[in-house]
């Protein structure tokens, strides 16, 4: 396999490292952190702005009409930094998975504006008591034509600032997906404490008027594509984190001294790093090929779920060793690393556990097996 990046691709993450890299400085990141969870909107400006949002999106909608590599090189960037912008849970979870439904007038005019920048949207995968994006406990019913949804969504990633929520629900038996406006009738978002302090919220929807994109095995392919293009973009996020990590133990080490020398000269400290190192390199090639078979339109593969395993057992990994080869400075919040490794928690996590997707592979393994 050729996992070699286009002359676009490059351009695309170099602008994106570059517009990170460049603002979400620590101190920025410290001042905004005051208030509590917040979109960073001064950063999010400057990505709409360059088309970095846009990038995979399609020309007619007035993206760069790149690939969903192009996707995932932007969330390693934002990994890398930690910024607190909606990228995956606006363009990678809700935007590009309905692009494929935009004869729908609605679903067109609402991608249009996400590009254009003038609003944001957002999917609802999670409920209290039910992390199977799959199985939703939520309904939804239907009288003259009109669609309303009941049930509990939580862990809604900037649902405050979102002009609509993807929804997934069960209407007579089947599955069904369709839009809602968080702020409207029948809805109430109350703010939730997560590890990283990104801003999610709880939704409860109580006859929730709402916009039907899909039903039966239409809604089912479009909650396949979101969760898998989910995954590999928390698994491209994770690449980022993982890096980041080693680099910040990496030049800590080599400042630090014990016993009258640094301590990167000690072998079990360089040998460790180096464990990182190739951990991140797994990571990388499991994610890549993953995100291959995404963009191929396969969305339930063995490389998806292996690429979550890498992506929980690196996180733990690295995290880990950078916290040891920090001693107690790494928790300390004036200094940087500890967004890391609460982002590193968040994504080990997200969307299943590595045992979680091991099971999964397990299944898919008993059934080539039973098919004979």
């Amino acid at each position: 396999m050729d996992f070699s990046l286009s002359d676009m691709h490059v351009e695309i993450r170099g602008l994106a490292h570059k517009i990170l890299g460049e603002l979400a400085t620590m101190e920025h990141l410290r001042a905004n952190e005051v208030n509590g969870p917040y979109l960073d909107n001064i950063i999010w400006q400057q990505c709409i702005e360059a088309g970095l949002h846009a990038a995979a999106m399609p020309e007619s909608l007035g993206g760069s009409g790149m690939d969903v590599f192009a996707a995932t090189l932007v969330c390693e960037a934002i990994g890398q930094t930690v910024a607190s912008i909606p990228f995956i849970p606006c363009i990678v979870s809700t935007a590009l998975p309905l692009q494929n439904y935009r004869q729908d007038p609605v679903v067109e005019k609402l991608l249009t504006d996400v590009v254009a920048g003038k609003t944001l949207i957002t999917t609802a995968l999670l409920e209290p008591g039910n992390d199977e994006p799959k199985a939703p406990a939520s309904t939804a019913s239907s009288s003259n034509g009109k669609w309303q949804v009941n049930g509990i969504k939580h862990c809604v990633p900037y649902a405050r600032h979102s002009a609509q929520v993807l929804i997934f629900a069960q209407a007579d038996g089947n599955l069904w997906a369709g839009l809602v406006n968080p702020h409207g009738a029948g809805c109430m978002l109350v703010e939730q404490s997560i590890t990283t302090r990104e801003p999610q919220y709880q939704l409860t929807l109580e006859n929730a008027p709402a916009h039907c994109v899909a039903k039966g095995n239409v809604a089912q392919l479009l909650l396949h594509t979101v969760t898998a293009m989910t995954t590999v973009a928390c698994c491209s996020m994770a690449i980022g984190v993982a890096d980041r990590m080693m680099r910040i133990t990496g030049e800590y080490t080599s400042q630090r001294e014990q016993f009258g020398m640094k301590i990167a000269a000690f072998q079990s400290v360089a040998h460790r790093l180096a464990d990182c190192y190739i951990d991140i390199e797994c990571l990388k090639i499991s994610t890549q090929k993953a995100t291959s078979d995404v963009a191929q339109g396969i969305y339930d593969s063995d490389a998806i779920h292996m690429a979550k395993v890498w992506c929980g057992d690196v996180l733990y990994r690295v995290s880990q060793a950078s916290q040891h080869m920090h001693g107690g400075m790494g928790i300390d919040r004036d200094y940087h690393l500890f967004r890391y490794c609460l982002w590193a928690k968040q994504l080990e996590l997200m969307l299943g556990n590595s045992r979680t997707h091991l099971e999964k592979i397990g299944e898919h393994l008993a059934q080539k097996y039973l098919a004979g």
